[in-house]
Parts: C-alpha cells; sequence; structure tokens
C-alpha cells in the first residue's frame, strides 16, 4: 500500500513517499481495518512536519502523520459489535479521549500523527472503540474535516462553560477550519456570527458559503463580517456592532497578536476559546504585545472574561455534533481537495493561507 512518513522534521521536504508500505493486519478481536478514502490537514500537522509543534510528548522518527481521516471499515476482528462491513467512519485523533472535559496526558500520548502513527496511508487499522459513525449526508472528503477542526469549534462552543444557546452572538476570527466550522454551528443553533477576515474578496467568498444556514429575514444582522485589515481596531467595530456589549463566544486561533482584542470583544461572563496560537510563531510588533499584557490584565479581571484554553472535544461530544450537523444539514467547507500523491503540495497550500475552510487530500475512491 501507500503510505507517507516523515523522514526528518526541519520542513516539508520531509514527507516522504513509499508507494510498497506493508499493508496493516488486524492484531486484536476488537480491532477493524480501514480503507482510508480521504484526510483533511491542521494546523497541527505543518508544525509536527517543521518540528515546531509543542507537544509535551516525543514525536517518534519515521512517523505516519496526519490525524484527520474518513474511510470504510472492510474487516472486523471476531469481537467487533460496533461496527460491520461497509461503515463510514471518522478517525477520533486522541485515543481513548471519550469522555473527560479535556485532554488528559494519558490519551495525547495516544495522538494520531503525533505521538503514534496517523492515517496518511491507504489502509488502518484501529480498536473499534476509537471510531465514529461519519455523518450520512456528506461525502468521504466532507467527513475527513470534522476529527480535529470540527470538534474543536464544538467544544469551544459547548465543552465548557458558558454553553451556546440561541441568541447568543460568536465572534470568529479568520476564515480557517475552527472559525468556519464554529459559525456553522453557531448559525445551526440560531445564534449570530461575526466573522473577521484579511480581504473583502474572502468576506464575500465566507458569506456566500455561510448564507445557506441564515435562517432569518434578515440575513445581514445574524451574519456580519470586519475585515481587520481596513478596521485594525476591529474589537472596537465588534463592541459597536453589539451595541456596546461584546459578544458572547470569541474563537481565539491567534495567540499574541489577538487575544487582547478577542478579551476586549467579549462581554463580561463571556468565554474566549483559545484554540489557536498562529501568531506566536511571528515577530509581533512591541505595540500588539503590551496591548496584549494589558488586556489581559484588565479584560480578564475587570470585565470577568472567561478566557480558556480549548482542545479537541471528546468522543461524545464528536458523536452528538455529527448528529447535529446530520438533523441541521451542515456540510463543511472544503477548499481544495488534492490526489494522495500530492500531499506535499497540499502542505505548502494550506501553509500559504489562501484557503477558505479546510485542505482535504483524496485517498481512494
Amino acid at each position: 500500500m501507500k503510505q507517507y512518513t516523515l523522514a526528518h522534521r526541519k520542513d516539508f521536504s520531509g514527507i516522504t513517499l513509499n508507494p510498497d508500505a506493508p499493508q496493516p493486519a488486524i492484531q486484536s478481536p476488537t480491532e477493524v481495518l480501514i480503507k482510508i478514502n480521504a484526510l483533511s490537514l491542521n494546523a497541527r500537522d505543518l508544525q509536527i512536519a517543521t518540528g515546531s509543534y509543542p507537544a509535551p510528548h516525543d514525536i517518534p522518527e519515521n512517523l505516519v502523520p496526519v490525524s484527520d481521516a474518513a474511510g470504510e471499515v472492510i474487516e472486523c476482528g471476531s469481537k467487533v459489535n460496533l461496527w460491520k462491513e461497509g461503515d463510514k467512519v471518522c478517525t477520533v485523533v486522541f485515543q481513548g479521549h471519550d469522555q473527560d472535559e479535556d485532554v488528559q496526558y494519558h490519551t495525547m500520548i495516544r495522538g494520531l500523527g503525533g505521538a503514534i502513527n496517523g492515517v496518511a496511508q491507504e489502509y488502518f487499522v484501529v480498536d473499534q472503540s476509537q471510531l465514529v459513525a461519519m455523518p450520512a449526508h456528506m461525502t468521504y472528503e466532507e467527513g475527513s474535516t470534522l476529527t480535529i477542526a470540527a470538534a474543536t469549534a464544538w467544544s469551544s462552543l459547548y465543552g465548557h462553560h458558558p454553553k451556546l444557546k440561541a441568541g447568543d452572538t460568536c465572534l470568529c476570527l479568520g476564515s480557517g477550519g475552527v472559525s468556519l466550522f464554529a459559525a456553522q454551528i453557531a448559525l445551526n443553533a440560531g445564534a449570530k456570527v461575526i466573522i473577521t477576515s484579511s480581504s473583502d474578496k474572502k468576506i464575500a467568498e465566507v458569506k456566500r458559503l455561510l448564507r445557506p444556514l441564515v435562517r432569518s429575514a434578515s440575513p445581514d444582522e445574524l451574519l456580519q463580517t470586519i475585515n481587520y485589515n481596513s478596521i485594525p481596531d476591529w474589537d472596537q467595530e465588534v463592541k459597536k456592532l453589539t451595541g456596546g456589549k461584546g459578544v458572547d463566544f470569541t474563537i481565539e486561533i491567534s495567540g499574541r497578536a489577538t487575544l487582547g482584542k478577542s478579551i476586549r470583544s467579549t462581554r463580561s461572563g463571556g468565554l474566549v476559546a483559545i484554540s489557536g496560537y498562529l501568531s506566536d510563531y511571528a515577530e509581533l510588533d512591541p505595540k500588539i504585545k503590551e496591548e496584549g499584557k494589558l488586556q489581559h490584565h484588565g479584560g480578564c479581571q475587570f470585565d470577568a472574561v472567561n478566557a480558556r484554553g480549548n482542545f479537541v472535544g471528546n468522543k461524545q461530544q464528536f458523536m452528538d455534533m455529527n448528529r447535529a450537523f446530520e438533523l441541521g444539514g451542515v456540510r463543511p467547507v472544503v477548499d481544495k481537495v488534492f490526489e494522495f500523491d500530492q500531499l506535499k503540495e497540499a502542505y505548502d497550500y494550506l501553509q500559504s493561507a489562501k484557503h477558505i475552510g479546510k485542505v482535504v487530500v483524496k485517498v481512494g475512491a
């Protein structure tokens, strides 16, 4: 079978295709063999491939990368009772993260594509308990996007306190996977959404993609946008759009460059769900660093804003999310699909930040 490994973790040149890797076989009676049909990439995959992922564990040499995939069950161990051949399934990134509110170290060291081998291969063996059913209305390409990005967005809005409810307002930073999933989840729940982006072109495309989920006679009120290049003080604009109150939830994916403004954009008692740190790899303007420091102290303490680190949701939340997606007809936003032989090109494309939504790699039919 075809399988990718990371020959080194200095840059993307370490992504190496082995066209004749041995196909994995079931070793335990509760394991299943999956034919991987599609996988999707996350910022985590880029960081692991370049040696910049801040993992609290060792990363094995010659690791099979990537955690997010959808495929078909093609063989079951003798004691498998959760699945049958032909079932469509999605991977769970942290094996054993079933019920805990937060990812624990004992499950983090079982993280696909990081601590243990991942899914950038044509076949994959896993215990039956570490899969979830793919939403019935989705394609494999769509289903492959759910494992990290969607489950992180769901956890941001439903995994902690406060929890999203109809009528709330959710601020989503950027147009990447987690932010767009959060916007879709919020709109599907009857909440309002404000999305920031770097260009009017991206904003127009995001509005077009999300408009089908806006079930209101006043779509411009439920789905609002801010170009943070033309409005650098976007936190003040958020306050204007919310009548001075601030949003109920902020999906924070950038880190130090935006955290101060995210806190200031959020109402007293609201939640800043911190699931990314993309700006932390860039040199920041000293003014931004100082502003962030002031907002952490003043905003969190005096405005009683909850700022919480947020990881991917647990397996039960993943299952709840998939049922909600089925009932609401929510479909992931897939920006571009690459062929399996183009995995390195897919990494380059995700790194370029030209995408809106998810970058997917097709593995099989």
